[in-house]
């Protein structure tokens, strides 16, 4: 089993402060820190296994990269579209998974 080191790209920072925003404002303005945490934790893990996943098949994904693969995330409601490059998982987009298909 190979591992990867995880790169986000300044367009997935973006969604993520946006994700945060948007959680702050339905609840409280920690739950959006909280809820970007969990996503973070969830694209670490990828260190580890990004290999099991396929190409993704949604044009959307194949728009940011050729080789993009995706990860549903927290109840499937977020896709997070990445590919490897060399020795890095690139975390290209975070979007909300109504999106891609």
């Amino acid at each position: 089993m190979k591992n990867y080191e995880v790169i986000v790209s300044d367009k997935a920072l973006a969604d993520l402060d946006e994700v945060a925003k948007f959680i702050a404002s339905i609840h409280r303005p920690e739950s959006g820190h909280n809820f970007v945490n969990r996503i973070l934790g969830t694209l670490a893990s990828l260190s580890y296994t990004a290999d099991i996943f396929r190409y993704s098949p949604f044009t959307f994904a194949k728009r940011i990269h050729p080789k993009a693969k995706t990860i549903n995330i927290i109840n499937h409601r977020w896709t997070v579209v990445f590919h490897i490059e060399k020795n890095f998982v690139m975390i290209d987009r975070i979007v909300p998974s109504k999106q891609i298909a």
